[in-house]
C-alpha cells in the first residue's frame, strides 16, 4: 500500500504527525481496514487511534453510497463512525474507531442473559433504522431513492440461480425446471415487494454490529441501506449466516420485536400476515446469501465463506418448511442442491 496518500491525508487534517498502520480483519468487499494510531500536536485534535478504509478503487463520487448514508444516520442519531477526512481520489477514508468486538465476538462464551440482552438492545436499534430512519426520511439520502422491488429481489434469486445453482452445482436444469423455480421466485418478490417500505440496514447481522466496551452498539457496512419490508432486517439479525441462535431465543426474540414494534408505533401488525411475511424473507434472504457465499468461492476464490452455505439453506429449508408454497419451491431446487432437501 502506498505510504504517501496516507501520509498526506493525515498531514492536511492534523498537521506534522506519524502513524502507524494495524491491518483488520476484513469482509466479503474489496476493501481493505487498518487502524491507524495517530501522534500529533495535542493541539491537533487528532484521535488517539482512527480507522483507515481503503476502497478497492478510486471514487470519483464526493456523495458516495457510504458518506451518503452515514451522514444521513448520523444526523438521525443512528450511531455511525463520525468521518474525520476522506481522499477519494486515492481511494481513503478515515473514521471513529468502534473498537474491535462484534457483536458475534461478544456474544461468544457468554452467558444466555447476556447473549439475549445484548440481542434485544440489537433489536431496539434495528427498530429505531426503521422508525426514526423513515419518519426523518431525506431526499438527499441514497437509500431513500433505493427499494427491496421485484427487479432487485428478482435480481438476489437470479444470482442464487446462476452461482449455487448453475455455477457452484453446475445444476443442467430442463426449460420447465428452469420456468417452475422462476415462478416460484417471482411469486414471493411480488409478495415482498408489496409489503410498506421502511428503511432498513440491508446486512444487519452479527459483523456489522459493534460492541463497545460499555455494551453500547454501533453500526457498520450499512452503504446498501435502501427501503424495505420490516422483516428484512429482522431476518438478517436472527437468522444471521455467522451465528447460530437457538431456536428458542431466536423465537422470543421474534416476539420481542413484535411487542416492541407494536409499543412504539401504538398499532399491532396483523400477526398472520406478519408471519408470512417473515418466512417469505427468510427463505428469500437466507437464499441470496448461499448465492452470496458461492459467488465468493468460485469466481472470487474466497474460500473461507463456502462453510457458511449449507448452514444458510437450512434455515431456508426450515422457513420453507412452514408454507406449502415455499416447500413446493425448495423442493424444486433441491433436486440439484441437496442442503435444500427435508432433513
Amino acid at each position: 500500500m502506498d505510504d504517501a496518500p496516507i501520509k498526506k491525508l493525515i498531514e492536511e487534517k492534523y498537521g506534522a504527525a506519524t502513524y502507524t498502520l494495524e491491518r483488520l480483519a476484513g469482509d466479503a468487499s474489496d476493501r481493505s481496514f487498518h487502524r491507524i494510531r495517530i501522534n500529533a500536536q495535542p493541539s491537533s485534535g487528532a484521535p488517539a487511534s482512527a480507522v483507515l478504509m481503503v476502497l478497492g478503487s478510486p471514487e470519483t463520487d464526493p456523495d458516495m453510497p457510504f458518506l451518503n448514508v452515514a451522514s444521513f444516520m448520523r444526523r438521525a442519531g443512528l450511531p455511525v463512525p463520525d468521518i474525520f477526512a476522506a481522499d477519494l481520489s486515492a481511494g481513503l477514508i478515515l473514521m471513529e474507531d468502534f473498537g474491535d468486538a462484534t457483536l458475534e465476538d461478544a456474544i461468544r462464551g457468554a452467558s444466555p442473559i447476556a447473549v439475549e440482552d445484548l440481542y434485544k438492545k440489537a433489536v431496539e436499534l434495528m427498530l429505531d433504522i426503521q422508525l426514526e430512519g423513515t419518519r426523518l426520511k431525506d431526499d438527499s439520502c441514497v437509500a431513500f431513492k433505493l427499494a427491496f422491488d421485484v427487479n432487485k429481489l428478482m435480481f438476489e434469486f437470479n444470482f442464487f440461480k446462476e452461482h449455487a445453482l448453475l455455477g457452484y452445482k453446475n445444476a443442467k436444469l430442463s426449460e420447465s425446471e428452469s420456468a417452475a423455480i422462476n415462478e416460484g421466485f417471482m411469486h414471493i418478490a411480488e409478495a415482498l415487494s408489496a409489503q410498506p417500505r421502511y428503511l432498513t440496514h440491508r446486512d444487519y447481522h452479527s459483523r456489522n454490529i459493534m460492541v463497545a466496551a460499555d455494551g453500547e452498539l454501533g453500526l457498520v457496512d450499512f452503504q446498501d441501506a435502501r427501503l424495505g419490508p420490516l422483516q428484512y432486517d429482522l431476518v438478517s439479525l436472527l437468522l444471521d449466516s455467522y451465528v447460530e441462535l437457538p431456536a428458542g431465543l431466536v423465537d422470543s426474540l421474534k416476539e420481542y420485536y413484535f411487542i416492541r414494534l407494536t409499543e412504539r408505533t401504538g398499532e399491532e401488525p396483523e400477526r398472520e400476515q406478519f408471519d408470512m411475511i417473515y418466512d417469505y424473507m427468510a427463505f428469500q434472504r437466507c437464499v441470496k446469501a448461499a448465492g452470496s457465499f458461492a459467488f465468493l468461492d468460485c469466481v472470487k476464490k474466497k474460500n473461507r465463506y463456502l462453510k457458511y452455505f449449507a448452514p444458510c439453506l437450512a434455515k431456508a429449508r426450515a422457513a420453507a418448511s412452514a408454507r406449502s408454497e415455499l416447500g413446493a419451491l425448495a423442493d424444486a431446487i433441491s433436486v440439484y442442491v441437496e442442503e435444500l432437501r427435508q432433513p
